[in-house]
């Protein structure tokens, strides 16, 4: 898929003219008031005779227009400030170019599927950023090259996602969304440098630096009761009044989907025998979290009726980098 910006003359009625012909399944473009400027047959004269063979007004409908000619289906087409200022109008190329010449100008035309005609604000929070910044004018025609942005635009406007005017926190939002999947990857090179015991090694240093944590204490082999770790932490507002609580902590290296419970148990497990523990915590190096291990850990969180929360892919990633800084020194 090409997605091509267009822009057009700043005239009420060309801008109504062009947006009702796309409604109507016919793009259409300038530069084409002279009967002889039909793009297929000014190429063929210049690939036969040269581009001197064209007058001077054939030549300005040709030069620039050319593009046109290699519109196919799936492209898309965005004219800008259409159908008012601020806002682009897209639409989906059902075909190739053809020519039919009225008086006046806007000849070139092409077949568009009147289904797909969208309009958006491109200040607008659902449009990425860099597809806002790229539908900027920059000249007559230009190709859009932010391919994933376009597909990302298309699936909010399918979605029906409301509009709502680009604020620091959506472009906040936005960059969130992007650098997700990065964080997956990073939980991937934390299970691979850090299988098994290795990561509650790892996990342990982490903690020590959060703001907060008293104490750290890893619990060793089978003598764990649940618990890899068991995390103090401190807080409250005011010094002398602070107040302490304990994490049962359990660790698991996995690739992929963690579904299965045993950290779930191992943490119930932990509850019991350490009285102390008034939380929980299952650190998961997976991507994400499987029914299975969803639906056990609301379970266990009803049945003791203490907190227990699940820090997995991204988020612990995440945690690792706003914590585990040292390791980036």
């Amino acid at each position: 898929m090409t997605v091509y910006a267009l822009k057009v003359v700043r005239k009420k009625e060309v801008v109504e003219m062009l947006f009702n012909c796309l409604k109507a399944g016919e793009g259409r473009f300038g530069w084409s008031w002279i009967e002889t400027a039909d793009l297929r047959e000014l190429r063929e004269r210049i690939e036969e005779s040269g581009w001197e063979s064209l007058s001077k007004e054939e030549q300005e409908c040709y030069y620039g227009q050319d593009f046109l000619l290699d519109l196919r289906d799936g492209d898309h087409v965005v004219y800008v400030n259409v159908p008012e200022w601020g806002q682009c109008t897209l639409a989906e190329v059902a075909g190739e170019y053809r020519w039919r010449y009225e008086p006046g100008d806007f000849n070139h035309r092409f077949p568009v599927d009147s289904a797909s005609v969208r309009t958006f604000d491109r200040n607008a929070d659902i449009v990425p950023a860099a597809l806002s910044r790229r539908l900027k004018l920059q000249g007559r025609w230009w190709r859009v090259y932010a391919q994933a942005e376009f597909e990302s635009l298309l699936g909010a406007l399918d979605r029906g996602a409301l509009s709502k005017p680009r604020t620091a926190e959506s472009n906040v939002a936005e960059l969130g969304d992007r650098i997700r999947p990065t964080l997956t990857e990073i939980a991937g090179h934390i299970q691979h440098t850090h299988p098994a015991k290795d990561l509650e090694s790892l996990m342990e240093i982490v903690f020590r630096n959060v703001p907060g944590v008293r104490d750290v204490s890893k619990q060793q082999g089978r003598a764990d009761h649940g618990a890899d770790l068991l995390v103090e932490i401190e807080y409250g507002p005011i010094p002398g009044l602070m107040q302490s609580k304990t994490i049962a902590v359990q660790v698991k290296s996995f690739w992929g989907e963690h579904n299965e419970s045993s950290a779930v148990d191992d943490v119930r497990r932990a509850f019991e025998y350490h009285s102390n523990a008034d939380m929980g915590l299952i650190v998961s190096t997976a991507e994400r979290a499987g029914k299975n291990l969803e639906r056990e850990l609301e379970g266990l969180q009803e049945e003791i009726d203490k907190p227990v929360a699940l820090l997995i892919g991204a988020d612990l990633a995440a945690f690792v980098l706003r914590y585990g800084g040292v390791f980036l020194e």
